[in-house]
This record gives C-alpha cells, sequence and structure tokens, in this order.
C-alpha cells in the first residue's frame, strides 16, 4: 500500500461548473465525486462500456485505489485545505486576526501540517498564511449564441473559463490499496488527459499532462501523524453503518448537495441525476470512516433513455492516512 502525488497541467481552459445562471460560475478546484466519475467516463469512451463496469464493480466491494479531491500547487507549494477544527487556537488571537481567519482556505502542506499537531499560531503566523494564498489563476467570461431549433431565435449566454497561471494547476493523492493498481491508474489518466476534465470539452477544454510522484517528507509527516482525529481531503458519504453513528463521528464539518446532468462516455445525457448530499473536504472526524460508492440512477428512467446505472464516489481520504486502512 503506497500513497503518489498526480500533477495536472492543464494545456488550455478548464470549465469546472459551479451552481448559478447560465454557465458563467466556475470554481477552481474539482471534488473527488467529479474526479472519478470524470474516470469512469473516460474509461468507457476509450475501453467501453464493459471495462467501465468492471471498474465500478470493483469499487462497490471495495476500492482498490482511493483518491482525494484536486487541490491547487504553484510551482512546489502544495496547497490543501484548512481543516474547520480551530479550536485550539487561543481567543484573543481570533479577536485580533478573526476576520482573515475566517477567509483562510488554503494551507501550504507545511502549515497544513502545523495545523494538525496544533501548534501555537501567533497572530503574525495568520496574516503570513494569508499572505501565502496566492492567487493561482484567472477567469475569462465568453459571450455565446445559441440558436432555437424550431423558431430560429438566437439568445446570448456567457460561459466561465478558468486559465492557470504559469507552473500552477491542480494536484490530486492516490492511496493504492492493491500497488498492482498503479499501471492502470496511470492509464487511467493517460486517457483523463486527452479525453479532457470538466465541462466544454467540444471547446477544448481540460487537457492536461500529468506527473505522479512520490510524496516528500512533508506529505509522509502529515499521513503518518499520530492523532485520533482525521480531516477529509475528499468529499464524504457515510455508508450505511456509519449514517446510524454519524452524530458520534463528525467533530467540525460542513456540508454540500450536488446534482447535475448525467454524461455517458462522450455523450451528454438530457438527464438528471439524483441529488445526494456530502461532507466536505476539510471537515474533522474523530473515527475512522469509509463512506460508499452512492447509485444516483434517476427513478422511473427507461432502458432506451439510460443504458447503465449511475453512481457518484463517496469514500472517504483523509489525513492521517490511518482511517484508509
Amino acid at each position: 500500500m503506497k500513497t503518489y502525488i498526480f500533477k495536472l497541467l492543464f494545456k488550455g481552459p478548464v470549465h469546472f461548473g459551479d451552481t448559478g445562471i447560465d454557465l458563467e460560475n466556475v470554481q477552481p478546484t474539482l471534488s473527488s465525486d467529479s474526479l472519478f466519475s470524470a474516470i469512469v467516463n473516460a474509461v468507457s469512451a476509450n475501453l467501453g462500456a464493459e471495462e467501465a463496469n468492471r471498474l465500478i464493480t470493483e469499487f462497490q466491494k471495495k476500492p482498490p485505489f482511493l483518491v482525494s479531491s484536486l487541490f491547487p500547487y504553484i510551482e512546489n507549494c502544495y496547497y490543501l485545505p484548512k481543516p474547520l477544527d480551530d479550536s485550539f487556537i487561543d481567543k484573543e488571537i481570533k479577536k485580533k486576526v478573526g476576520k482573515e481567519l475566517k477567509k483562510l482556505m488554503w494551507l501550504e502542506k507545511r502549515d497544513f501540517l502545523r495545523w494538525l499537531r496544533e501548534e501555537k499560531f501567533s497572530d503574525n503566523d495568520i496574516l503570513e498564511m494569508c499572505k501565502n494564498q496566492k492567487k493561482f489563476y484567472e477567469i475569462e467570461i465568453r459571450p455565446r449564441v445559441t440558436i432555437d431549433r424550431i423558431t430560429g431565435q438566437t439568445s446570448i449566454y456567457h460561459c466561465g473559463y478558468l486559465y492557470y497561471y504559469d507552473n500552477a494547476g491542480l494536484y490530486g493523492l492516490v492511496y493504492f490499496r492493491d500497488n498492482a493498481y498503479f499501471k492502470k491508474f496511470e492509464m487511467f489518466l493517460n486517457l483523463l488527459s486527452f479525453t479532457g476534465i470538466g465541462g466544454e470539452k467540444t471547446y477544448g477544454c481540460g487537457l492536461f499532462d500529468f506527473k505522479i510522484l512520490e510524496l516528500d517528507s512533508a506529505f509522509n509527516a502529515i499521513f503518518n501523524l499520530n492523532s485520533d482525529r482525521y480531516t477529509l481531503l475528499s468529499l464524504y458519504h457515510p455508508n450505511d453503518e456509519e449514517i446510524k453513528k454519524l452524530n458520534d463521528i463528525l467533530v467540525y464539518y460542513n456540508f454540500v448537495r450536488k446534482k447535475g446532468w448525467i454524461s455517458s462516455g462522450r455523450q451528454s445525457l438530457t438527464l438528471k441525476r439524483k441529488s445526494v448530499g456530502f461532507i466536505t473536504e476539510g471537515s474533522v472526524v474523530n473515527q475512522r470512516i469509509k463512506g460508499k460508492l452512492l447509485d444516483v440512477t434517476p427513478d422511473n428512467i427507461s432502458k432506451e433513455a439510460l443504458k447503465h446505472k449511475v453512481y457518484r464516489y463517496g469514500y472517504a481520504f483523509t489525513a492521517p492516512f490511518r482511517g484508509l486502512e
């Protein structure tokens, strides 16, 4: 069992859709459920539905690997979501820099480690971490025109495109329960790099190069930390057993509801998957958790309209790693 970093260097713009009117709202990172769905669709589009179904079946039984959400990097600085547990920070410090602390979203990996260790922070430490939270992208809003097929009338809408700065992009973490799966995962990323990740792929969005790297000393320290609490680095949906004791598991958490349209291989269907809730990245739990693969297939859909089940990835990826064993 081993863990790696995979870095994505985008060749052009990306479109990671967010809730809102039209397509103008975009987000700079990508959650684990969307990443896994993109992998499955890339496998289906390039290797066929049978291979995609085989992958889904493996994850229903016991996932051969676990993935985090995608987080920003700038050159050799890797950022992680700020843990929601800040109870160890002195109340007087919070009074001085409370607004800055609330705005702080990302921690460089060494600051993330200090946070997990619950080290003593000064107000200057907090301000310095805010200063290190650099912008890593620009957003372009483009007007687009659609034509009604029946009336021929045109209407304008807008779409957001996100450009990462040079030497910046997104990275993820992958934990292999089965080391023999390394080559397969590398193949999945290769397929995805040519297929594209996110929306607007017909306009050339989401294409990337990638590298798979060993963990450095800072990451190893994070994931081998001796702690009785675990910080989520992915979205998480509790399995049936975990739901029964969820109030005891969650310490500090946020919740997000995910919904959207169904994609099947290279096809985008005019069908919506079921809306489901997730515990977000940065949430803190006090027990080992697993999560599950969710069936989000819409009800009462004919086989002609949809030829397969639709799933959403809800397995937990935590720091420290002891929760994944």
